[in-house]
């Protein structure tokens, strides 16, 4: 039969500074649950926790991990598709055909775009609000335009 809980009957509960399961005494109750309860061998006070003993066991989930090389391996065939897409935007474009990066001009998907630091790019989609995504060597950038 079990027990009926009070305020200062003891109980074992989870001791946050011991890290073990403990007997503990009751501090303060909340209906018939312990809400508050003190250590009997460190003499500290903390929130009621149930006894790991006594905690049911979380299921485990089964999950599919790539492996590092594989994921690698994903990684360097992305970064050649990407920079394929870009080779093959710029490829035998002269110079005239980039347009200058500015902020205040405005750009259309698809055109080659000149940027002082990330370089040559093209336009690969454009966002709501003035934002592009621009396809350069290094990678894809999000800027803005027609401000």
């Amino acid at each position: 039969m079990a027990k009926k809980l009070a305020a200062g009957s003891e109980v074992d509960s989870w001791c946050t500074k011991c890290k073990l399961d403990l007997n503990h005494r009751i501090i303060a109750m909340d209906g018939a649950k312990p809400k508050r309860v003190e250590c009997l061998t460190c003499r500290g006070h903390h929130n009621y926790r149930v006894p790991k003993s006594q905690q049911k066991a979380k299921p485990v989930r089964k999950t599919t991990r790539r492996s590092a090389a594989a994921t690698k391996a994903a990684l360097l065939r992305e970064e050649q598709e990407r920079r394929a897409l870009w080779e093959e935007a710029i490829m035998g474009r002269t110079a005239p055909d980039f347009t200058s990066y500015k902020i205040s001009e405005i750009f259309q998907l698809g055109e080659l775009v000149r940027h002082k630091k990330f370089g040559d790019g093209v336009v690969s989609e454009l966002f709501e609000g003035g934002k592009m995504q621009v396809l350069f060597e290094a990678g894809p950038k999000t800027l803005v335009y027609g401000r």
